[in-house]
């Protein structure tokens, strides 16, 4: 069985894969701990591991890992990976981001797709359907968005992100909401409008701790998959054993 770790800026993924790729347990927390290994070592037998991380280094974990397992991969840049990449700087890839895309692919390997990560961030990154990796764009994510028209800005309110039932704002705080909330949709629109001028007929895959707005506004344009890095690391993971 394969044992898949997302260290993602604001919570911890885990999934458990059998040979057949199906996730038999998933659980997330807000730190990675030995405690909580030991505890998926005992339940399964985990013969191999995979963890990718976009926080500090993991050095106590590994070397956890590395006595208990038989093989023991670290995603990097340097990773073999089920793709081809165009990509200048593969050093500066965040981990995320090319496990999201791997996982698109195995998702849907007959397909172009965009793959929207909806977190801190929002990045954008498409891949081919002849799993090509090319690129993408990074914006502020939501909460990000709201935080700094608060504190770049005199006299703007910090907003929460709330329901909206209309794109025209009325107040203070409901122009801030639907220029937010209204422009992300917007954008992604945009962005998938320019890739289908550019590669034709794509598929919108939508991950991240914000999926499930885009999932609700945009229910008939996008698929939402908030275990999308967690499946392209067991596919990475099972390119890199077999």
């Amino acid at each position: 069985m394969n044992l898949c770790i997302d260290v993602g800026n604001t919570q911890v993924k885990l999934g458990v894969y059998n040979s057949k790729d199906d996730l038999l347990w998933f659980s997330k927390h807000p730190e990675l701990t030995i405690a909580i290994l030991e505890a998926v070592l005992l339940k399964f037998e985990i013969k191999q591991a995979i963890l990718s991380s976009v926080r500090v280094e993991h050095a106590l974990v590994l070397d956890f890992l590395e006595r208990h397992l038989k093989t023991v991969l670290q995603l990097s840049s340097k990773t073999k990976v089920p793709l081809q990449s165009q990509y200048q700087t593969p050093e500066t890839l965040g981990n995320d981001r090319l496990a999201a895309v791997a996982g698109a692919n195995a998702l849907y390997p007959n397909n172009g797709v965009l793959v929207i990560d909806a977190g801190t961030c929002i990045t954008y990154d498409f891949v081919t359907v002849d799993a090509t990796y090319m690129g993408g764009s990074i914006l502020p994510g939501i909460n990000m968005r709201f935080q700094a028209l608060h504190k770049l800005t005199a006299k703007l309110p910090l907003i929460e992100q709330e329901d909206l039932d209309r794109f025209i704002g009325t107040s203070t705080k409901t122009s801030i909401q639907t220029g937010v909330l209204f422009g992300v949709l917007h954008e992604l629109r945009g962005f998938k409008l320019q890739y289908e001028q550019e590669f034709g007929n794509i598929k919108v895959i939508v991950t991240g701790g914000d999926a499930s707005y885009f999932e609700s506004q945009l229910k008939n344009e996008i698929f939402a998959q908030p275990k999308l890095v967690l499946i392209g690391l067991n596919k990475i993971l099972n390119y890199n054993i077999q």
